[in-house]
């Protein structure tokens, strides 16, 4: 049985740069998936971290377009640890956790 990875991404003014990571990260978590090493219903989640520009705009926009994408809008800026924070405890009962450290994974 694979285990269901949750990855929380904080964003703050990141609507330039979330069409290439969405990218990137698809790309590792299929070949996660093909592999059986993680589980098709993992996920990626954005968490807007009070965005001045259109980040909300762009997490939303890549959640319509593939699932495997969700977010978490934040009212206003809380700073990078809170919404990590956030995301964390909004996703602590989803993914399967094991912290194991031998088994890290680069995503390049």
């Amino acid at each position: 049985m694979t285990k269901i990875l949750y990855m929380v991404v904080p964003c703050y003014n990141e609507e330039l740069v979330l069409d290439e990571t969405s990218e990137r990260l698809k790309a590792k978590y299929e070949q996660l998936i093909s592999n059986n090493i993680i589980s098709p219903k993992s996920r990626v989640v954005y968490v807007n971290d009070g965005s001045k520009d259109k980040t909300w705009e762009k997490i939303q926009e890549k959640h319509n377009e593939n699932p495997m994408f969700s977010g978490i809008n934040l009212s206003r800026n809380r700073g990078h640890q809170n919404a990590l924070l956030a995301g964390l405890m909004t996703v602590r009962n989803l993914a399967d956790c094991d912290h194991n450290r031998g088994k890290l994974i680069k995503v390049t």
